[in-house]
């Protein structure tokens, strides 16, 4: 290492992508600092994927004890304790290592708490600290987006790193936003008793998934959970006073309003990219940081990985590319990014997950290919465990080679990973088709696509 430079490799950011780096890089030997403005492991470990896991899966298991009379259970009655599932939540998270910058330093990081911005393109001031690096990985995550609703700077409101810590429930809660993030909110709120209305300014619920996606989801949340679905419907101000939030939003050409205890701003996120970017030469817009196929940006020492680039985000995604530029970064590998087999997930109950292609993503090439949906009530599984709502959706081409496959199921997560394998190893859907599944699995559905494709 030049002796000009504090550290070799500086990563900026704790969440799922800069751990990684970190890690590894340090791994490797090289001598590694990394920086976290908030809480160490971002938002992955404190706010997001695991806090999220742990109340739906309190949500799920709370909803299927008090439906739980055709099994044979008396639990019509059954209540729970609020105080105790924001600890189950807590507890989820510190056992996974939110908060906690321990597992840097012993694996001999060097860690800085604090905003960190570019001076230039290889020194760093984070608060009253200075620090140089030879090398840069940029994985400060995004932040929420709420252009064009006016109010949300004078009226409080919760956002979805905030609302799963709310001390007291409120009556009744609007949220703004019916992606994935959006519904997941309302499904664990509505199983927690709360009036939820769910405002999304498409025509329908989760529009990035296939339509069939959007009914099945949007139906399950209004007739087991309560949820009143405002779909074309744009909100564009908030008002409070003492006693209530008032959201006001244009749907079908008309302004309406509608008042509520609580309002949680579900909206898309944006990178976070203010931090000094111009200074050390790395170009980006609104949509992210600029990167080519090995995630190196317009600066050739800085690389970036996770949801500074925009687009689509997953832990799992941003964990694939931390590895990656980092090897480039580190070992010159010229590794380029293959996102071939990656799943989007929506973690409702059922859960939605997409993986590929799906009929959106189709275009003009719809015609060169072939697809089959299989309803869930068609297979064993559905009738031993009385649930019937959903598919599994598979699309291949002419050749029979699995493009991409919606499951929309319980286990949707891991059905979906044999799916993810048959895309990256090219498997056709006869192999599939004569691969023996267990009969009364949830994936026995995927089994049936494939023979229906073959």
């Amino acid at each position: 290492m030049s002796k000009k430079f504090d550290y070799e490799y500086v990563v900026i950011g704790s969440g799922a992508a800069g751990s990684a780096a970190a890690l590894l890089a340090a791994g490797l030997g090289v001598r590694t600092a990394i920086v976290e403005a908030d809480k160490w492991g971002g938002s992955t470990l404190n706010y997001r994927d695991v806090p999220y896991a742990a109340a739906l899966g309190f949500a799920e298991k709370y909803f299927e004890a008090v439906n739980g009379a055709r099994f044979g259970m008396s639990s019509s009655t059954l209540r729970y304790n609020y105080p105790t599932v924001l600890n189950w939540q807590a507890t989820a998270v510190r056992r996974a290592g939110g908060g906690n910058h321990k597992i840097f330093e012993n694996a001999g990081i060097d860690c800085y708490h604090g905003h960190a911005s570019f001076i230039n393109s290889h020194e760093l001031v984070i608060d009253d600290t200075q620090i140089s690096g030879e090398k840069f990985l940029l994985a400060t995550g995004s932040t929420l987006s709420v252009n064009g609703i006016a109010g949300t700077d004078t009226v409080s409101c919760w956002t979805p790193n905030t609302v799963l810590r709310m001390p007291k429930l409120p009556k009744a809660m609007l949220i703004v936003g019916g992606g994935s993030t959006g519904c997941e909110i309302a499904e664990y709120f509505g199983a927690l008793g709360v009036q939820v209305l769910l405002a999304e300014s498409e025509e329908r619920l989760l529009p990035k998934e296939d339509p069939e996606v959007s009914t099945v989801i949007e139906d399950f949340l209004r007739k087991h959970f309560q949820v009143e679905v405002l779909t074309n419907s744009r909100v564009v101000a908030l008002t409070q006073d003492l006693k209530s939030k008032q959201v006001i939003f244009v749907r079908d050409g008309q302004e309406k309003s509608v008042r509520v205890d609580a309002i949680v701003l579900a909206t898309p996120p944006e990178p976070a990219t203010d931090f000094g970017l111009e200074n050390a030469g790395v170009r980006y817009s609104f949509d992210g940081v600029k990167v080519n196929s090995n995630l190196r940006t317009s600066c050739g020492h800085i690389w970036a990985a996770g949801d500074i680039l925009g687009g689509e985000s997953s832990t799992e995604k941003a964990t694939y590319e931390a590895k990656l530029a980092t090897m480039n970064a580190i070992k010159k590998a010229g590794n380029n990014v293959n996102y071939t087999g990656f799943v989007r997930m929506t973690n409702t109950f059922p859960q939605v997950a997409k993986v590929g292609m799906n009929e959106i993503d189709f275009g003009p090439q719809g015609e060169k290919r072939k697809v089959s949906i299989i309803p869930i009530d068609s297979i064993s599984a559905a009738n031993t465990n009385d649930f019937r709502d959903g598919f599994v959706k598979m699309a291949a081409d002419t050749k029979g080679q699995v493009l991409g496959a919606t499951v929309v199921a319980p286990h949707a997560d891991l059905i979906v990973q044999e799916i993810s394998l048959i895309i990256r190893t090219g498997m056709r859907v006869a192999e599939i088709a004569a691969a023996p599944h267990v009969a009364t699995s949830w994936d026995e559905a995927v089994r049936i696509a494939a023979r229906e494709l073959s």
